[in-house]
């Protein structure tokens, strides 16, 4: 992952916050993170070593100015090549009679 140990901030549906920096993000865009600081909405700040946050909880990452996005959201996975396409009609051999 492209994020891995960068330092975000995100905001989760219930209006919590979340600042820490991210360990890992699989597909279901659960995000486990260390260094952490939870603000609950109208409470204190609390400091945790590590926290994971379920994907469909999350409302949006807030990422630092410093990262350079232009050069991240370039997609460098490698391209599967076409196949060619192959009708069954070609594969048939006419029928001499």
């Amino acid at each position: 992952m492209k994020l891995n140990n960068e330092t975000v901030t995100i905001e989760l549906k219930n209006g919590t916050t979340v600042h820490g920096t991210i360990t890992a993000v699989d597909l279901s865009m659960n995000t486990h993170l260390k260094s952490v600081k939870l603000t609950v909405r109208n409470r204190e700040p609390q400091s945790l070593d590590s926290l994971s946050i379920r994907g469909n909880n999350i409302r949006y990452y807030i990422l630092p100015d410093s990262l350079p996005l232009d050069t991240l959201l370039i997609d460098d996975a490698p391209k599967a090549k076409k196949r060619k396409d192959v009708s069954l009609s070609s594969l048939c051999l006419p029928l001499s009679g």
